[in-house]
């Protein structure tokens, strides 16, 4: 049935640490897209990361690079194009349990597999979150966000939510809800996303 276009994601990535600055991190959605008169379930892009971080005091300035894979099984689970997407985070700690972070995120096309069809990537995403990590290994964080459509100028406001928790030393899962709540860029009315995060080589 036709309806408000929701995408609903399972999120496997693995995480590793590097040499305590550096660290690399894939990660494989698993989705589900509900939306005028479409339902698709299948993989998503497929996403390479490589991070930087540099701490002085409780401040944290990290720079990453992100690759993306057009492995979507369905057009409306992907982007259809290879992407670059540069980003850089401001991270406050006000003590070992609550955060602040400021984060901006381009996303550049660098092959468009079906251009007739498909416009090229060519996206801001700004972010502000706010979080706690518990002594206990959870975490809660909000996340309100503004996507810029550098080709047409159009902007999009997000709002979303993060609840999760480490099972174990090298495993953490967490669901994450997100809500349009305006502008005139209309993509998703709702996102939720499950995840399971696989962090191999933990210290004790």
């Amino acid at each position: 049935a036709e309806g408000s276009p929701s995408v609903t994601t399972l999120g496997l990535k693995y995480d590793k640490e590097l040499y305590k600055i550096f660290g690399i991190n894939l990660e494989l959605p698993l989705s589900h897209f509900s939306g005028y008169g479409i339902s698709d379930t299948g993989i998503g892009d497929l996403r390479v990361r490589g991070r930087a971080q540099y701490r002085f005091g409780r401040n944290v300035i990290i720079g990453a690079t992100e690759f993306v894979f057009p492995t979507a099984t369905s057009d409306t689970l992907g982007t259809r194009q290879y992407t670059f997407d540069p980003t850089l985070a401001y991270v406050y700690a006000f003590s070992p349990n609550f955060f602040t972070a400021l984060v901006g995120k381009q996303f550049i096309s660098l092959y468009n597999l079906d251009e007739k069809k498909y416009q090229d990537t060519n996206q801001t995403q700004i972010r502000m979150l706010a979080g706690y990590l518990s002594n206990n290994g959870w975490w809660a964080a909000i996340d309100p966000q503004v996507w810029i459509n550098n080709e047409d100028g159009r902007t999009e406001y997000l709002l979303e939510g993060e609840l999760g928790t480490m099972l174990n030393r090298t495993t953490g899962v967490w669901t994450r809800i997100g809500k349009r709540i305006g502008g005139d860029w209309h993509r998703n009315d709702w996102t939720v996303l499950l995840g399971i995060r696989f962090i191999p080589g933990q210290r004790e």
